[in-house]
């Protein structure tokens, strides 16, 4: 049944044109009224220098830490990696695994029909990054996806504000752009998922910049999205056009996808939000139809790739949905995505827009299935997510979305029937939710040797290798965790019936943040089966397993066995035991299944038995099938060092080394303490890396830093090292108050002074003007000192329009103000204001030299500010 239409205005972030009409829960719509966002990350280990920002979502960084943000036409239409602050630091470098054929007698529910696919629209890290994203954060409250399996299209949902946005509630500047986070693409490529970016409209541009064509027929924008999907490693677009525009603009976006798609590489997709339609009026369908249909196919030509349908559908929409795409030559699986909206009904979708209508008993699905904002679920408003008791709640509630009610995606269905009191409370009602696996079939990209999983989900109240504790600070890095059991969780218990109880244990590990926790008791002759797995690996005579485990109190009791489906035999398990020694702590067992050459492992199960009454407390650290011998990686090169900056006994860090070596998995950062322990300071697939807060030990004046190669069976290569000097204490602004010159300034009141007086709050006069071109500013520091960083506050930062913002720019340093040395080169800017992070570098005098001093043909450089810091 079909609710009325409605107004929404609680929009999104940093949505403009709040006047706009949102229909039947428009994806415009973010928080319920009144609620409460989730709490705040958690702070630096140690306090953040005095020159971070806070935005209003809670998020603290410094100058130096590399953020994403949003992207307006202006953006989009000059982008370079070369002039986006931090690019590098953005991109995803895992390339998108294929996934294995289906084998329907391996699954949870052979009856399923593998066709439909699911498309997640959801926000990364809990929508915490409102306003700004950071690819990894010491915060464990930060939620990783551990449900990869059940999706087949990531889209990142949450507005990002531009890079020269103010940090303000009401003032924010958001992108029209805003990329996938690269954790996350990294996750979801390692799954077989592919990852969307977002183009959100309305927002505050002019949308005619947008949809702009060149002479040559070309479109410059769809151009510059190419490009970067390709720079930052995602796989396409979630177009979100929900405001109103011109009909003339809205048939210029019409021919702009026709040519994007006509450019985009193979594999890329793009999907078309239910909302404005060719004519340029917003108006949701809630099915596909020949009034929306042109954005997916117009006039023969293909336009998008497919569609999400707005919520307020039902069995007649679905299936005249299903006919329309079907007239039309298309497949209405990959073409038509009903929407669920979870965001703010939770589990409670049963009630109005029950899926079981686009999943009816017995019967074909009618078309694929998008979901917008799963995060919801486990992080609701309010919920303070800083409890690690409460984030295992949220979790199993998640699970319980996933895999069903009963947390087994064998048993799924709801427990009873909707009302219209589960809207108090709509993330907790999972009884009246059939889970996602009560529809899709499950997914699986182990499809060759070596697999290996420690069972990390990437994130963690500390961070362990080889079972050791070799890092103490809470931690999430979506990128870095491994692929997780395809079935959570599927346990068989013979014998009494007693189940064990299976999750992930964030109290130890034996690489990364988690383990597999079973625990429970079982009595004598009890067994459990605990199907983990979806794989296609062909065995050969020299295939093997290997299990790393703490047996804990149970010892030799374990009764541990590792329980292998074959292709040619998909109804019995062959179960071989795991001998060993059983001693205190971690173990290492390898199993030999060469035995079993020529034939297919189409899924991998642990059992426990128990000879007599056995209390379990058991972790599993890894689980690896391998296939020849381990591969070390070489040493890394190009391993330096660079920036740095220092407060108090911390460190800033940006690191970057020579990436595209063979059989690396990920690189292990480390440090090397002065008693010789080495302590984890990070974990990436990248060339980058960025240190947040590197603690000063004792009175240390170096620190080593390695660099090491580690190959998915955990194999390490050698380390590559760089070595930090630490400075003499704080960094602070040297150029405060310094004496200053500069070119001609263009009248008595915009002298080189007023750029190093530390104010840019005093007017128009508030800065350095000079008419001459090309200019520059030269301060001296007094006396050699060790400087580290600039920043830059250009026109728009006092108050002037953007325009005037310095455009090109260098600045050098010298100790004795005749050789000159460059540390900066800046082309293209736009921003209000620019930081630039240098190694420590020895230096009494710096000169801003300007080129382009604008956006435009004016000739006055501005400069409100060039503040220099170090020690």
């Amino acid at each position: 049944m079909e609710i009325p239409p409605v107004s929404r205005r609680t929009l999104l972030r940093g949505t403009v044109a709040a006047g706009a009409a949102i229909g039947i829960g428009g994806l415009l719509a973010r928080t319920p009224a009144g609620a409460a966002a989730p709490a705040a990350p958690a702070p630096l280990a140690s306090a953040a220098p005095p020159d971070s920002t806070t935005d209003p979502a809670g998020l603290t960084v410094t100058p130096r830490q590399p953020v994403m943000h949003g992207y307006l036409s202006r953006d989009l239409a000059t982008w370079s990696p070369a002039t986006d602050p931090y690019a590098r630091y953005s991109r995803s470098r895992v390339p998108l695994a294929p996934r294995i054929p289906v084998f329907v007698a391996t699954q949870a529910k052979p009856a399923l029909a593998h066709g439909p696919q699911v498309l997640d629209l959801s926000d990364d890290y809990y929508g915490k990054f409102g306003y700004r994203s950071l690819r990894y954060q010491n915060d464990m409250s930060l939620r990783t996806s551990r449900f990869w399996q059940y999706q087949d299209i990531y889209a990142a949902w949450h507005g990002l504000i531009t890079a020269d946005s103010p940090l303000t509630a009401t003032g924010a500047t958001y992108g029209v752009v805003n990329l996938p986070n690269p954790a996350w693409t990294d996750a979801a490529h390692r799954n077989g998922v592919r990852s969307l970016g977002c183009w959100f409209w309305p927002r505050g541009d002019t949308f005619a910049n947008l949809v702009v064509s060149a002479p040559d027929g070309s479109y410059p924008v769809a151009d510059k999205l190419l490009a970067m999907a390709a720079y930052f490693g995602f796989d396409g677009y979630f177009v979100n056009q929900e405001g109103n525009v011109a009909a003339a603009d809205a048939t210029r976006l019409m021919a702009m996808l026709k040519y994007l798609r006509a450019k985009a590489p193979a594999g890329f997709h793009v999907q078309w939000y239910d909302a404005m339609l060719p004519g340029g009026s917003v108006s949701y369908q809630n099915q596909f139809n020949s009034a929306n249909a042109p954005w997916v196919l117009n006039a023969g030509t293909p336009v998008c790739h497919s569609m999400f349908l707005n919520y307020a559908w039902n069995t007649t929409r679905l299936s005249s949905s299903r006919s329309y795409a079907q007239s039309l030559g298309l497949d209405p699986y990959a073409t038509v995505f009903a929407g669920s909206e979870i965001q703010q009904r939770g589990f409670v979708n049963s009630l109005d827009y029950d899926p079981r209508q686009n999943f009816p008993d017995g019967g074909p699905a009618r078309t694929s299935w998008a979901l917008f904002g799963t995060t919801s679920i486990s992080a609701p408003p309010g919920v303070d997510l800083t409890n690690p008791a409460t984030q295992q709640t949220r979790y199993a509630m998640e699970r319980r979305f996933w895999s069903g009610p009963n947390s087994d995606p064998t048993a799924t269905g709801r427990l009873r029937a909707p009302t219209q009191a589960d809207l108090n409370a709509p993330y907790d009602a999972y009884q009246v939710w059939d889970g996602v696996a009560h529809y899709i079939v499950e997914r699986s990209a182990i499809g060759a040797f070596p697999f290996v999983t420690r069972f990390n989900t990437g994130k963690g109240a500390a961070f362990h290798r080889r079972g050791v504790r070799v890092g103490s600070v809470p931690w999430a890095h979506a990128g870095v965790a491994d692929i997780l059991p395809t079935w959570q969780w599927w346990v068989r218990a013979a014998g009494s019936g007693a189940k064990l109880t299976v999750d992930y244990d964030a109290t130890t590990a034996w690489d990364g943040g988690t383990s597999l926790k079973v625990s429970g008791t079982l009595q004598a002759g009890d067994s459990n089966d605990i199907r983990l797995f979806k794989t296609r690996l062909p065995a050969s005579s020299a295939t093997t397993a290997r299990i790393v485990y703490n047996a804990g109190g149970a010892g030799s009791d374990l009764g541990l066995s590792l329980g292998l489906v074959f292709e040619d035999s998909p109804t019995q398990t062959t179960w071989v035991p795991v001998a060993g020694a059983y001693a205190a702590g971690w173990n290492t067992a390898a199993v030999q299944l060469g035995g079993h050459a020529g034939r297919t492992i189409a899924a991998v199960s642990l059992r426990f038995t128990a000879a007599r009454q056995t209390s379990y407390a058991v972790n599993v650290g890894e689980l690896a099938l391998l296939d020849g011998p381990a591969v070390t990686p070489a040493a890394p090169t190009g391993f330096r060092l660079d920036a740095s900056h220092f407060y108090g006994t911390s460190a800033e860090l940006l690191l970057s080394w020579t990436f595209g070596a063979p059989g690396v998995w990920h690189y292990d950062l480390r440090r090397v303490r002065p008693d010789g322990s080495l302590e984890a300071i990070g974990r990436v697939y990248d060339e980058v890396f960025y240190v947040n807060d590197l603690q000063r030990v004792a009175a240390e004046a170096t620190s080593t830093l390695q660099l090491v190669p580690v190959s998915v069976t955990g194999d390490e290569g050698p380390a590559a090292t760089a070595v930090l000097t630490w400075g003499s204490g704080p960094s602070v602004n040297l150029a405060l108050n310094a004496p200053a010159t500069g070119t001609t300034p263009a009248n008595s009141a915009e002298t080189p002074a007023k750029a190093v007086n530390g104010s840019v709050g005093g007017g128009n006069s508030d800065k350095f003007c000079s008419l001459t071109t090309p200019s520059w500013l030269r301060v001296d520091l007094g006396s050699v000192r060790q400087v580290d960083q600039f920043v830059v506050r250009h026109a728009s930062a006092g108050g002037e329009t953007a325009s005037y913002n310095t455009r090109t720019f260098t600045i050098e340093l010298s100790t004795d103000g005749g050789t000159w040395t460059t540390a900066v080169t800046v082309a293209n800017n736009t921003a209000a204001v620019t930081t630039h992070p240098i190694t420590a570098t020895p230096a009494r005098y710096v000169r801003l030299n300007v080129t382009t001093p604008t956006q435009t043909s004016d000739k006055a450089t501005r400069i409100y500010e060039l503040e220099v810091y170090g020690t």
